[in-house]
């Protein structure tokens, strides 16, 4: 019996009202025992590497200055009556420059960014707009569980899933590829196709050369697609041999018969900004379909939160305009590229394998047996990770554990698997 099932059952037993009124999705939904709970679980230990939060390592912010002296500058009547719906219309210009200031070839079609509660609210969006129940949704394996909550729990899409990486990984040729063309060779109705850079859990950004193959294999999709770039850890990119900005830019310029680009990304990751919940969602379109697609976005969102929250819209708006933004957001992330270098040298100096990663705050480390066992034992032993069993391994969050934890996280999983 499904976890599903179980609570079904139990509503069926204790509550029959609500029991016979859960919609599709209602008995579909349950609270996984994925990365959240496992967090909750790891609170309190002496090293937590679970949450894909950026801290300085003892559970404390990390927060940019540009955000710490907006917080304290908040006006009024902006962080307590109502923000425009859609978001507030100089925030939406600015994260619009923002995303155009990034695009390595200069800018491509892309329509006003709509303000969302967080990525996920954005991807939620998304699902709205173009999940259909039965709807195929192409996925990276391994890939972040909650789009399969979003997407096919909630909006009933139909996941397939394709192997991100070759099965012997080599240097600059890690993605199967070949992998990916045939799963869009397989398809056969307009579907959704999914890509996550830098990846959560994998933490890996493509080569320049596989982020153009990635383009070239969409471009050829035998089925018109909708392509949605999860970018929450855009400009999080450690090594020169991995491509910085994001494959939207290029995906936007494709043929719109054929594809139609969606960006989702937002102050969470980019700007350390966790507590805020502001996302967007942008299309990569001109002109009327751009001015349908945003107001389509701007609908879905008045009928799920209405509108985000002005307080968080303010700050970011304040941070936004700060001439030293970039340099604060640099130093970050150098302190978390210290954690990544130091976390490579201590699974090589172990001789702990890890499949390959450059990018974001995650690496991932093959478990021969029972990754769920070892988590719980480690947690025994104060030592907090996340477990995948579904691709035997643990994920460890370096963004969440300082420069100094690393040597014994590592040496915590050695004796396990050493």
């Amino acid at each position: 019996m499904s976890r599903a099932d179980d609570l079904n059952a139990t509503l069926r037993r204790v509550h029959p009202a609500a029991a016979l009124n859960l919609s599709t999705a209602g008995e579909g939904l349950f609270y996984p025992q994925g990365i959240p709970t496992q967090s909750a679980e790891a609170r309190g230990c002496a090293i937590d590497a679970t949450i894909g939060q950026v801290t300085d390592g003892h559970g404390h912010a990390l927060a940019l200055p540009a955000i710490a002296e907006a917080i304290a500058a908040l006006d009024f009547d902006q962080a307590t009556l109502y923000a425009p719906q859609g978001g507030r219309p100089d925030l939406r210009q600015a994260w619009r420059a923002h995303i155009q200031a990034d695009a390595p070839a200069g800018p491509g079609p892309l329509t006003l960014p709509v303000a969302t509660s967080g990525l996920t609210h954005g991807l939620c969006l998304v699902a709205t707009l173009f999940a259909r129940p039965g709807g195929t949704l192409l996925l990276p394996d391994p890939c972040w569980g909650n789009y399969v909550a979003t997407f096919q729990r909630v909006f009933g899409a139909r996941p397939r899933t394709w192997r991100l990486l070759r099965e012997r990984p080599e240097p600059g040729q890690a993605l199967d590829l070949d992998a990916f063309r045939a799963a869009l060779a397989a398809l056969t109705e307009p579907s959704t196709l999914l890509l996550n850079f830098p990846s959560n859990p994998l933490g890996y950004s493509p080569t320049p050369d596989e982020a153009a193959a990635v383009v070239q294999a969409v471009d050829g999709s035998p089925v018109p697609l909708v392509v949605v770039c999860d970018d929450a850890y855009q400009g999080m990119v450690w090594e020169p041999s991995a491509r910085r900005t994001s494959l939207f830019h290029d995906l936007s310029r494709l043929d719109p018969a054929r594809v139609l680009a969606v960006k989702v990304d937002g102050a969470t990751k980019e700007l350390f900004y966790f507590g805020g919940r502001v996302g967007f969602i942008s299309f990569g379109a001109e002109g009327e379909a751009a001015v349908v697609l945003e107001d389509k976005a701007r609908a879905a969102a008045r009928a799920t939160i209405s509108s985000v929250s002005a307080t968080s819209q303010a700050v970011l708006a304040r941070a936004l305009a700060s001439p030293d933004l970039a340099a604060q957001q640099q130093a970050v992330r150098e302190r978390l590229a210290g954690r990544y270098r130091a976390l490579k040298d201590e699974l090589h100096r172990a001789g702990l394998p890890s499949l390959p990663f450059n990018s974001g705050m995650f690496a991932m480390v093959p478990v021969p047996g029972d990754p769920e066992g070892l988590r719980k034992q480690l947690l025994t032993e104060g030592v907090g990770v996340v477990s995948l069993p579904e691709s035997r391994a643990l994920r460890l969050s370096y963004g969440s554990v300082s420069r100094a934890e690393i040597p014994g996280l590592v040496r915590a999983i050695a004796r396990h698997l050493g």
